[in-house]
């Protein structure tokens, strides 16, 4: 596994501005990225077009994968912005993310049911089945991010509106950071059929003790500094699909309060030496 690409979720350094993020991945050997609708205007906002967007990432060899996310047009989802750190952020449609991701040149969009509670299976896949032909018109993919007490709130859930869809682009984005918080393992994952799983997210975690409430997009742990068998769900991931790319997701503290290309190092250094554990054996 010493030689499994890892790229960078736009919320490990949330941060930073596209450009900023474009070149801190290429600086720091993370080869993919992913995005946020709301990263991609800000740019055209500060005079940037499509075409000095496309040569910044061939200068650095990063390539965007997952646009992220769809979270309008679902069962119960609040037209108002999401607020995050600081930051307005707001909700975009399936026609907005595919010209995004057309503009960046991803083939693969996320959907997002947060931060709604729990939808009928058969709602969702109503809903998400419409993007799924969207996506399809421009050879993109769709994959559902689970996470608990959503309407996509576990893999099993997601596996089942996938299927619900009918629609063959219709996949699971996998985070490990919710498979470990819905109790789910790679024997979970070995389960699917293969081509289930479209997109990885990755970070560790490490248990919190009994009773202490859950603060949404906060304390993650690196990759090999928290208590997850990474290496057995990435193994299972991958046995299911060889084409995914794994990104790093790790909203941290830690990292928040560092300078850019510092947290950018830090993430760049521990990647390394959790690759050289798993190679250790």
């Amino acid at each position: 596994m010493k030689d499994i690409p890892v790229g960078l979720c736009w919320g490990t350094i949330h941060h930073a501005n596209l450009t900023e993020m474009i070149e801190l991945a290429g600086r720091h050997g993370f080869p993919t990225i992913s995005v946020p609708p709301h990263l991609y205007f800000a740019s055209l906002d500060a005079g940037l077009t499509d075409r000095a967007l496309r040569r910044l990432l061939a200068d650095a060899g990063v390539r965007v994968t997952v646009i992220d996310a769809i979270q309008k047009g679902l069962p119960d989802m609040p037209p108002e912005p999401t607020e995050f750190d600081g930051h307005v952020i707001p909700k975009f449609d399936v026609e907005t993310c595919c010209r995004v991701a057309d503009a960046l040149e991803a083939s693969i969009i996320n959907v997002s049911h947060f931060p709604v509670g729990p939808a009928p299976v058969e709602r969702m896949a109503e809903a998400i089945g419409p993007m799924c032909r969207k996506a399809a018109e421009q050879g993109m993919r769709i994959v559902l991010e689970f996470v608990p007490n959503t309407g996509i709130g576990d893999l099993g859930r997601a596996f089942a509106i996938a299927q619900g869809c009918g629609e063959p682009n219709c996949a699971i984005l996998l985070d490990t950071w919710h498979l470990a918080r819905t109790g789910g393992t790679a024997s979970d994952i070995e389960a699917l059929p293969t081509g289930t799983i479209g997109a990885f997210q990755l970070c560790d975690r490490i248990e919190p003790p009994s009773g202490q409430a859950y603060v949404p997009m906060t304390g993650r742990s690196l990759p090999g500094e928290g208590e997850l068998p990474l290496g057995e769900i990435i193994a299972a991931a991958l046995a299911n699909n060889p084409a995914i790319t794994i990104e790093l997701e790790v909203f941290s503290e830690e990292l928040r309060e560092m300078p850019l290309d510092a947290a950018a190092a830090r993430v760049a250094s521990a990647v390394e030496v959790w690759k050289e554990s798993l190679a250790a054996g």
